[in-house]
């Protein structure tokens, strides 16, 4: 018994953790840039950070991909567009406005959780 104890202190310690890196990793300015990029550049007409949209929101989209180092290929989707991910109607329209380091700083804030 003491084994799946120390087990489920280690593994809630660890989740924890890595929660909390994600959302530490981003600076508090780069949360605003990124919040400023998502408000201009028409992300939220087809997406809402949590709650009804057309596309997924980015809390959606943080928890598909929560653990997976995939946020150079998210920002390649956001710039260059995408289709099917969410289903075979959806489609992501190409934002090649953005520069890729922009496209990068939106990935890496819808990641984190978008908070």
């Amino acid at each position: 018994m003491p084994t799946l104890s120390r087990r489920h202190l280690i593994l809630t310690l660890t989740l924890g953790a890595a929660a909390s890196m994600t959302n530490a990793e981003m600076k508090p300015a780069d949360v605003t840039a990124a919040r400023a990029l998502f408000a201009n550049n028409g992300c939220a007409n087809c997406h809402a950070i949590n709650g009804k949209a057309d596309g997924p929101t980015m809390r959606d989209i943080a928890k598909r991909y929560q653990g997976k180092k995939i946020s150079a290929e998210l920002a390649n989707r956001i710039r260059d567009g995408s289709t099917g991910r969410w289903g075979p109607s959806q489609s992501h329209p190409p934002q090649g406005i953005l520069e890729p380091s922009e496209a990068k700083l939106l990935a890496d804030w819808v990641l984190s959780g978008a908070r």
